[in-house]
């Protein structure tokens, strides 16, 4: 496994060719399309890799969209092709650019998002989830479980999210319903039949637009799993992020005829002027009062745990 892992030498050309494994699946031939996006991430996308090699259930393919990586990622992919039913390394404009090419290429029932670094929680994890997809209801879209978040450096477990969707629906987050936590949604593949299933017009929150499309149609199915683990990281856990964050989900509540309470308008309010305040201030120290807040809430730690 460590062989492959750490990938062969290939020249690239410029991080912009591609290649595509020998057997590639029909259409609805496997269970699970696991789709990644990456960039310049080849050390978090080993333990993705690792991962992926140690499922027990193998009724899945990885498809894997990398954005003309120039830090190994190409060779990386080039060994472990065997792992993958397409891969493709070449400019793109996001991560949602990136999603909606790999939709085109996705040949199972079910779709899951992992992150380069985002793990699947354990090898059993598409086995016990398997029974689950395959008795789902035919109007239900979207199946999930539990998710846990990893500290960036350690890979600690910082918390684990994903209630039952009685247990969470209609109430409000971020400016925004709460939704599952997306790297715990298998989405059924029905989902991604148009040209462009994510609305680039949004550059951090077109997956949320996604989701709550769905929802206020038809409620999701919860799982008693832990699906994956990931760590915290990206544009959606950055706090500079956060007022362009509200944004986007002002204009999809519009888009989708969703009304934000008040009472949330307010809270939500008085959130985005915390953040603007903290980053005023260094960010370790920004982070250490973020943190401090978040256990006055009885919230677990997340930004200050290495």
């Amino acid at each position: 496994m460590e062989g492959l892992i750490e990938g062969e030498a290939f020249e690239a050309s410029g991080g912009h060719s591609f290649g595509e494994a020998a057997a590639v699946p029909g259409k609805g031939e496997v269970l699970v399309s696991i789709i990644t996006a990456t960039y310049n991430a080849g050390a978090m996308l080993r333990h993705t890799i690792r991962s992926l090699r140690e499922q027990v259930f193998r009724d899945f393919e990885w498809i894997v969209i990398d954005g003309g990586s120039t830090d190994g990622t190409f060779q990386l992919l080039e060994g472990n092709k065997d792992l993958l039913s397409y891969w493709v390394s070449e400019p793109d404009s996001g991560i949602y650019d990136a999603w909606n090419k790999a939709c085109a290429h996705i040949h199972g029932q079910w779709v899951l998002f992992l992150g380069a670094g985002d793990v699947l929680a354990a090898p059993d994890v598409l086995g016990r989830v398997a029974p689950y997809l395959d008795a789902a209801d035919a109007s239900q879209s979207l199946v999930y479980g539990r998710m846990q978040y990893l500290s960036a450096g350690k890979r600690v477990v910082l918390e684990e999210v994903g209630q039952a969707w009685e247990e969470i629906a209609g109430r409000w987050e971020i400016g925004r319903w709460v939704l599952p936590p997306h790297g715990a949604i298998f989405h059924r593949v029905s989902l991604f039949s148009g040209s462009e299933p994510f609305d680039a017009r949004y550059r951090i929150a077109a997956d949320a637009k996604l989701l709550l499309s769905v929802v206020r149609e038809v409620s999701p199915l919860f799982v008693p799993v832990t699906i994956s683990a990931a760590p915290i990281g990206g544009t959606s856990f950055r706090l500079d992020s956060a007022r362009r964050m509200a944004v986007e989900l002002s204009a999809i509540n519009h888009e989708l005829g969703l009304v934000v309470p008040l009472r949330h308008r307010l809270e939500e309010g008085l959130r985005l002027a915390i953040i603007d305040v903290l980053l005023c201030i260094p960010p370790a120290l920004a982070h250490r009062v973020a943190d401090a807040l978040r256990r006055v809430c009885g919230r677990p730690q997340r930004w200050s745990v290495e």
